[in-house]
């Protein structure tokens, strides 16, 4: 896991933009700790940070350069299944001076061209410099887990790990995005296809790559989860399917082990990381007292650390466990904001940042994480309003019938149904109850925006189940990631994601959506397929808390009450143009977490 920074223009770079890829490494320099380094020519600057998980030896330095000199390469993430590339680039005449996959990268890239991106299975972001051709190119994995911004300013590439990176530069005049404050203020969604909230800073987006010589800056999806929904009505061979699923985590799973450095968990009492601690247990297998970390709330109904006590007497794991209060978000609002370069959608996000730092204080620097279980196997409670729609809209009224009542007994959230009303509504009538739950926002800002919001559009016109979660892949589960990659590497560590390893996703993709909502039950599947990893506590739990913090109650204690207060007042003054200038607060549909956490990143990074 590192940081890289850039500078490119084929016509010739000025002698200042040393100084200022050094700087954006300095800023970036918690995603490397491990080691730092340059390339520059006359084209090009390219800078790192490296945080060292495999090979640790200097071997593993960037920018990286392949055996000719030719091609220079700057590189965040891993590629899990390096070791079964290099044995087949050997078989094809490659030879390698290293045992680091920076190399296997880069010489797979060298054999296959762009053609080496389905090769990967990872994390990952990087750029390569032709030396040769003048040309860049540019790269992210499949589903975005990690980051890469860009702006194009005078035909000159600018590129950086994180968006503070390039807020650095003094040719950059940064302008507030105002779709992004839209879809973040109406859908509580970020991290939308190319967007920033900042209108200069673009992002190359999740499954594609990037070209940038002389004549500017060309975009190529690369990876589409559309491509893998079900195409047919074959028979279905449940148990087949339940080992294939098993099968395929389990090799995820341990391709994320791989590492020279000490590994551990973030762990809650849900089914996606308890699962993942039974697979470790039982498949690995890990030793006693591996160690885990949890976010703890005592004597609340949104602690979990009861299911994970349970799980412990199966599984002979260490769990040390971080109690953020109130007053902790409060004194660490700023610090957590700067590290998340942009605002995040609730308070669950501090949760995992003090998860993140209790890791490292306890000297771990890789850490295994559930995040992807929802997304695979429709974990969301809401996801049952668009399994219900997709029922209606292929005419099975008998099984519409059947999942709305089971639901209904099973005592589903109100999002299901939220959901599935809101699908069946007319267009206006959609407009009309969006614009009535955020009340302190004018309606001429909604109106101005809606019509050009990918999540209005694109993210609510699904077909089916299964549609929906391509969705999630599309348009929600980016932003999840970009805060998990934030939380992580402001503390120096590499955060893992086994469900979200490609070949899961595309099989899970093409399985009726009937498997993964069954009787009015989310994550159906997950249970009949991996659930003999858990305890039977979790395993039949109806609650779906997530990661679960006590925002709401956190924000009605006086120091929050008096910084809301003060925070939207400073919004209806540097946005009069969105925000109601009331002198009351609204008491409905008002997101405190949301206005603060806008207030305290425009005092950060806006001027």
């Amino acid at each position: 896991m590192c940081g890289l920074a850039g500078i490119f223009c084929s016509e010739g770079l000025a002698e200042s933009c040393i100084e200022w890829v050094n700087r954006m490494n300095e800023i970036q320099a918690h995603r490397g700790p491990d080691d730092e380094g340059v390339y520059q020519d006359n084209f090009c600057i390219m800078g790192h940070r490296r945080l060292a998980i495999i090979d640790l030896s200097a071997d593993g330095h960037q920018p990286f350069q392949s055996d000719d000199g030719r091609f220079q390469l700057v590189y965040n993430g891993e590629i899990y299944n390096y070791i079964e590339l290099r044995d087949e680039l050997k078989l094809l005449g490659w030879q390698f001076r290293t045992q680091t996959d920076t190399e296997v990268l880069l010489k797979t890239y060298l054999q296959y061209g762009k053609q080496c991106l389905s090769k990967f299975n990872g994390m990952f972001a990087f750029a390569i410099y032709d030396t040769e051709s003048r040309r860049v190119f540019l790269a992210r994995d499949r589903v975005g887990i990690k980051p890469l911004y860009y702006s194009i300013i005078n035909s000159t590439l600018y590129f950086a790990s994180e968006i503070k990176a390039l807020l650095s530069l003094p040719i950059l005049k940064p302008s507030v995005n105002h779709q992004s404050l839209f879809d973040y203020l109406i859908f509580n969604r970020t991290d939308i296809y190319d967007e920033t909230f900042f209108s200069e800073i673009k992002r190359i987006p999740k499954g594609c790559y990037a070209y940038m010589g002389c004549d500017g800056l060309s975009i190529r999806n690369w990876w589409n989860p559309e491509d893998f929904l079900q195409k047919s009505d074959e028979a279905i061979d449940f148990t087949g399917i339940k080992n294939k699923i098993s099968d395929l985590l389990i090799s995820a799973v341990k391709l994320r082990m791989r590492s020279d450095v000490p590994v551990g968990s973030c762990l809650s009492g849900g089914l996606d990381s308890s699962i993942l601690i039974g697979i470790l247990f039982e498949k690995e297998p890990v030793a006693d007292g591996y160690p885990t970390f949890t976010a703890a709330f005592k004597d609340h109904q949104l602690d979990e650390t009861r299911y994970i006590d349970v799980l412990n007497q199966r599984y002979h794991f260490t769990n040390f466990r971080t109690y953020p209060t109130a007053e902790s978000v409060y004194s660490g609002l700023s610090e957590f904001v700067y590290a998340n370069d942009e605002p995040t959608t609730n308070p669950s996000f501090f949760s995992q940042y003090a998860v993140m730092r209790i890791a490292k204080e306890n000297h771990i620097t890789v850490l295994l994480d559930g995040q992807g279980g929802d997304e695979n196997f429709a974990g969301y409670q809401y996801f049952q309003g668009f399994n219900m729609y997709g029922l209606l809209k292929r005419r099975k009224m008998l099984a519409f019938g059947l999942e709305l009542l089971k639901s209904l007994l099973r005592k589903q959230d109100r999002s299901a149904y939220q959901t599935l009303m809101f699908q069946l509504l007319p267009d206006r009538l959609k407009k009309q109850l969006l614009l009535k739950t955020i009340p302190y926002v004018r309606p001429e800002f909604f109106y101005d925006f809606i019509d050009t919001s990918r999540i209005y559009n694109e993210f609510f016109k699904v077909e089916s189940l299964n549609h929906s979660l391509v969705r999630h892949f599309q348009y929600k589960l980016e932003h999840l990631l970009r805060m998990e990659d934030r939380n992580s590497m402001a503390f120096s560590l590499e955060a893992r994601v086994p469900y979200l390893d490609y070949r899961l996703i595309e099989y899970l993709l093409g399985i009726p959506g009937e498997l993964k909502i069954k009787g009015g039950e989310t994550k159906y599947l997950q249970k009949m397929a991996l659930g003999a990893y858990t305890v039977p506590e979790i395993l039949n739990r109806t609650d779906k808390i997530g990661f679960g913090t006590p925002g709401d109650e956190w924000m009605q204690t006086d120091s929050w009450r008096q910084l809301t207060a003060e925070s939207y007042r400073d919004l209806t003054r540097v946005f009069p143009q969105i925000f109601k200038n009331n002198a009351d607060l609204p008491s409905k549909g008002f997101d405190r977490w949301k206005v603060n956490q806008l207030r305290t990143w425009c005092n950060i990074f806006c001027t």
